[in-house]
């Protein structure tokens, strides 16, 4: 096509279109979004290949079960890419522990398979790690019941049966009525007032340091509470209103010097000071009385 002939087109091909517009390329748009794919798919790749295998599995120290037993719980999990695994536990309920790197479907089978654990955290630790953490209930008191001996928690859970060998420094309970129990059950929650009582009392004692200090509580009676610190003292407890004031000047009385070697009945059931009275066996009820602030 000479000059003359482009003059009449109006300087545009024959074939009607510009030379400017014969090669289009992608918009910065397109290749921003492109290279962000790729990105996400190299990143998903690397989070998905053996580099992310669990190799290493942390059990923190456990007195009630075995590291061994609770390392069979995981499923497997070991030699397992960590994040194939934390979707495959993760519901549409608890995404949230994707971020977290948390297995909350695990933990949750685990607390049901191990009753005697209060708490159970699985984690992932990238690349390599998994630490199991597990908190164990603890024992606060000792019901006996036919000549066998109940370990119970703070919120009335059996721990366990031993024998009178086997018991831990901390109150006998007497008069709780256990007809029917099974480990890892609570026996608690209103169903029997006296285990309440008891778990209200021996939790205080907890709070005080001082459950090794009283042997025998006898909570027959909740009203008429009795305590016994072998071989010769007794005290009157009384009901469980006011327990934490009662139980901090037990403590006190005991501290200085009142143990079980003190022959004689510590009264704490009239709310006022308590009152010791010494056993005066001549005269028969105990006339020696000596008054502890």
């Amino acid at each position: 096509m000479n000059r003359d002939d482009r003059s009449k087109t109006g300087g545009r091909h024959p074939s009607g279109h510009t030379r400017g517009r014969e090669k289009r390329g992608m918009s910065p748009r397109v290749k921003v979004f492109v290279c962000i794919l790729c990105v996400i798919a190299a990143a998903v790749l690397i989070l998905l290949s053996p580099v992310f295998s669990i190799t290493e599995i942390n059990i923190n120290t456990v007195s009630l079960y075995s590291p061994e037993d609770i390392e069979s719980s995981l499923g497997g999990m070991k030699g397992s890419n960590g994040f194939i695994s934390l979707l495959k536990d993760t519901s549409f309920s608890n995404l949230d522990n994707i971020f977290r790197l948390r297995f909350g479907n695990l933990e949750q089978r685990m607390l049901f398979q191990y009753p005697l654990a209060r708490k159970i955290s699985v984690k992932y630790s990238p690349p390599h790690t998994l630490n199991v953490e597990i908190e164990e209930r603890d024992p606060i008191l000792v019901a006996e019941t036919d000549g066998i001996y109940l370990y119970i928690d703070s919120e009335g859970y059996l721990l366990g049966t031993y024998t009178q060998d086997d018991m831990p420094d901390m109150p006998v309970v007497e008069g709780i009525e256990i007809t029917e129990y099974k480990i890892g059950r609570s026996i608690a929650g209103g169903r029997d007032k006296t285990v309440d009582e008891a778990i209200k009392i021996c939790s205080t004692m907890e709070q005080l340091s001082m459950l090794s200090y009283i042997d025998i509580i006898d909570i027959s009676d909740y009203n008429n509470i009795w305590m016994y610190c072998v071989p010769s003292l007794s005290i009157k407890f009384g009901s469980t209103e006011d327990t934490g004031r009662k139980l901090s000047y037990i403590k006190g009385i005991i501290d200085s010097g009142y143990d079980g070697n003190s022959d004689g009945t510590l009264d704490m059931s009239t709310g006022g000071d308590p009152v010791f009275k010494a056993h005066d066996y001549t005269a028969g009820d105990g006339e020696a009385t000596h008054e502890n602030g």
